[in-house]
């Protein structure tokens, strides 16, 4: 019994934890802290914590719904509730579009580096691991998540390529889930008006990658910019040609 407790309490301390990191994340782009040139190294961060988020919160439920089933009638019955599941299913179901969007911005931000030259750090100061070191210490030493580093960011994106990110349809998905979530937070409207910015962030990004995937990210008359019109954290791209 000491032992069901004791997992419970750590997959609940670990849910927490994640979802600490991933405010203490956000609150820099309230804040102003990221330049440009830093957006994919945070978006990356972000999706790697939200997953971690995402994959306790799912244990969470797991174990939940194991031990209402060993429970009697009246409780089998709680746990069967459709308002109750639902309620668990929206919650993961929404982490999941923000994972879409982080993947999708960081992909997106490290193809244009690789493939344009943009969005690079030429500061004489700083380098790129030094401001991934600056942003994340904290994190890192809390080990949170285990295992991060800066070296597994530049493995992560080094081979981003903007065909790639548009065969994945990140945004896509992240549209999909929107509007599949609408139903569900109906009666919310803080929640609703921010499903409706997570739709016009993922629609306008979509459009803006299959733009640069025809023009050409190295095409000189091409200039993406990444502005916050639509949601604080999520970042929308700009793009003209000159």
């Amino acid at each position: 019994m000491c032992m069901k407790v004791s997992r419970r309490l750590l997959i609940w301390t670990e849910e927490h934890t994640y979802w600490i990191a991933s405010r203490f994340l956000t609150l820099g782009f309230e804040l102003e802290l990221y330049s440009p040139n830093e957006y994919c190294m945070v978006y990356w961060y972000m999706y790697v914590v939200l997953m971690r988020l995402m994959e306790k919160m799912q244990m969470r439920i797991a174990i939940n719904s194991e031990t209402s089933q060993r429970r009697g009638k009246k409780k089998r019955d709680h746990a069967k509730d459709p308002a109750r599941d639902g309620s668990l299913s929206s919650s993961s179901l929404l982490i999941h579009c923000y994972i879409c969007l982080c993947e999708g911005l960081a992909m997106m931000l490290a193809a244009l580096h690789n493939e344009s030259k943009a969005f690079q750090m030429w500061s004489p100061f700083n380098s790129e691991e030094e401001r991934f070191v600056q942003h994340f210490e904290l994190l890192q030493k809390a080990h949170v998540p285990n295992h991060v580093s800066y070296y597994l960011f530049k493995e992560s994106t080094v081979h981003a390529c903007i065909s790639g990110v548009v065969k994945h349809n990140y945004f896509r998905e992240a549209q999909r889930i929107t509007s599949s979530l609408k139903g569900s937070f109906a009666g919310d409207p803080n929640r609703m008006l921010e499903l409706q910015q997570l739709e016009q962030v993922a629609e306008h990004n979509r459009i803006a990658l299959n733009v640069i995937n025809q023009v050409g990210a190295d095409g000189p008359s091409l200039r993406v910019s990444f502005e916050f019109t639509h949601h604080p954290h999520f970042a929308i791209a700009v793009v003209k040609r000159s």
